[in-house]
């Protein structure tokens, strides 16, 4: 199966289709609004949220158009809504109060390490990281989702490299 028809498919709500895209774009999905979110299971329940809103929108996907485009863009406007509803509130960080949840499920160190290094990126600079690295998406593919010039995507995607490299103290 091909995504065009995968596409014409999930239109008659056929879940086998529903489960090819989904199988084809989820990392690159979870990716993005991780990188907006910086919460892996509020992030899951975004994604859930973008595959939603993308199966009610899936008549308004322009034929010809990149579909991986049109479902990150998707996650991204759904991870900034709920960032921005979610910003103001104040949440217990479970990793800064250990001592009241001691059996959750600890995270890794190489995890904690990545979370520290792309805590001090923005999150522009963590979407187009996390894109590049992640999805392994190109700068030009990147360029277009995020509505930039290519240039721009590599000038910032190599500013970002730069700054963990010093907080890490790679070089």
């Amino acid at each position: 199966m091909n995504i065009d028809l995968a596409i014409e498919r999930l239109k008659d709500r056929d879940e086998e289709a529903f489960e090819y895209i989904y199988n084809e774009t989820k990392d690159a999905v979870y990716s993005m609004i991780l990188s907006i979110i910086r919460d892996r299971s509020l992030a899951e329940d975004v994604m859930q949220d973008t595959y939603m809103k993308a199966l009610q929108s899936i008549y308004q996907f322009e034929k010809g158009k990149s579909f991986k485009n049109w479902i990150l863009s998707i996650a991204k406007n759904q991870a900034i809504d709920y960032y921005r509803k979610r910003k103001n509130l104040d949440l217990v960080d479970i990793t800064e109060n250990e001592f009241i949840f001691p059996h959750q499920n600890p995270r890794t160190s190489l995890q904690l390490e990545m979370d520290e290094l792309l805590d001090i990126l923005t999150i522009e600079e963590r979407q187009i990281v996390t894109l590049k690295i992640v999805d392994n998406m190109k700068h030009k593919d990147i360029a277009k989702l995020l509505n930039k010039k290519a240039g721009t995507v590599m000038w910032i995607y190599n500013q970002a490299i730069k700054k963990m490299q010093k907080k890490g103290g790679v070089k």
